[in-house]
């Protein structure tokens, strides 16, 4: 009897110290991780993060240095007065980028005990997950390339500015004098581009000839009017501001626009809100996913986190107006679930947080 007890008691405690040797990944929350924890690895899955350029066309006006004579030579509803930029929003583009998402990251803690699972974690170098590969073997991805368009230089547009006349203005003569050699000037331009019109010159000139001399005279004729009208420069720029959509907040404030400031992140600037509303279509709401506090609170054995992601609505509005509106899969949105990490080898998606590759051992 005895023996008959000792022998079930033994097979007992082997049974136990089996399933305690298998148990050898615990997965908990990054933010209830302790310091000085045990080993282990931190992993994380992406997050959607928007991508809003903001095309703009910037005018800058410089009054002239003989605006004061303007009146006298030319019509004052076309005089520059004072040094100003104005603002115009001419488009807006969206794209996504996906980034660390600090609220589903995780750590993986390893026991030391012998003869459980062995796994290689492949991890990117900002810290989201690729792959998890069980056994001995690896997983065999393809390198992952994420290609990353550079920025794109702002393309100016701009009229052609004036000469430096800064050896005139020193010279001596007064304003009034200045302002008068430059009326004759302009006046001796627009003579030579009537008699060049008009075949004043009887010289016959190809039609490439006659527009290179045409634009020639007409930059000449604005450089010297900007002295009295003063100058309208514009050039295209691009602005970019980034936004994370939330589950908590679907309309967000990202931005503020005015006509005479431009465009400032956030609430704080001056002019009209630039909202970003962010609504989730329900395709994941099927999924009987646990709480954001229950994955925060708990610790999960043998299992890693992945992500189910959300489609959505995502509509860039300006004054009650539709700038932009497009349906895009937002992660976050989406729903945290757990795959077992024993015997297997997965893949994810790194856009997403997806697994697009699980075989069991």
């Amino acid at each position: 009897m005895n023996r008959l007890f000792t022998k079930m008691a033994f097979l007992l405690a082997l049974s136990l110290g089996g399933l305690q040797l298998h148990a050898q990944f615990t997965t908990t929350s990054a933010k209830n991780v302790n310091p000085g924890q045990q080993s282990g690895v931190y992993y994380s899955l992406p997050q959607t993060m928007l991508q809003l350029d903001f095309v703009i066309e910037e005018t800058d006006y410089e009054e002239g240095p003989l605006s004061g004579y303007a009146s006298i030579y030319f019509n004052m509803d076309e005089i520059v007065e004072y040094n100003t930029t104005d603002y115009q929003l001419l488009d807006v583009r969206m794209s996504k980028i996906a980034s660390p998402d600090p609220n589903a990251t995780f750590f993986v803690s390893i026991s030391s005990g012998r003869g459980g699972s062995k796994a290689v974690f492949d991890i990117l170098p900002n810290g989201i997950i690729r792959s998890v590969g069980s056994g001995n073997a690896l997983v065999e991805a393809e390198e992952t390339r994420i290609e990353v368009s550079e920025p794109q230089p702002a393309v100016c547009q701009q009229e052609t500015p004036a000469q430096d006349f800064i050896s005139l203005m020193t010279s001596g003569k007064t304003e009034a004098q200045l302002a008068r050699e430059a009326v004759d000037k302009i006046n001796e331009i627009r003579d030579a581009r009537f008699k060049l019109v008009s075949g004043y010159y009887e010289t016959a000139h190809n039609p490439e000839t006659f527009n290179k001399m045409f634009e020639k005279l007409d930059e000449m004729e604005a450089q010297y009017t900007s002295l009295f009208l003063g100058k309208r420069v514009k050039k295209t720029v691009v602005k970019t501001i980034y936004v994370i959509p939330s589950k908590e907040v679907t309309t967000q404030t990202v931005a503020k626009f005015s006509e005479t400031e431009g465009l400032t992140s956030g609430t704080s600037g001056m002019g009209s809100p630039i909202m970003v509303q962010t609504l989730p279509l329900n395709t994941t709401a099927a999924i009987n996913a646990p709480s954001q506090s229950a994955v925060e609170s708990m610790s999960y054995d043998n299992k890693l986190f992945y992500r189910v992601p959300e489609m959505a609505n995502v509509k860039v509005s300006y004054k009650n107006n539709t700038l932009l509106e497009e349906r895009l899969v937002v992660n976050q949105l989406g729903a945290l679930l757990m795959a077992p990490i024993a015997n297997t080898k997965m893949e994810f998606d790194t856009e997403t947080g997806q697994i697009i590759n699980f075989k069991m051992q």
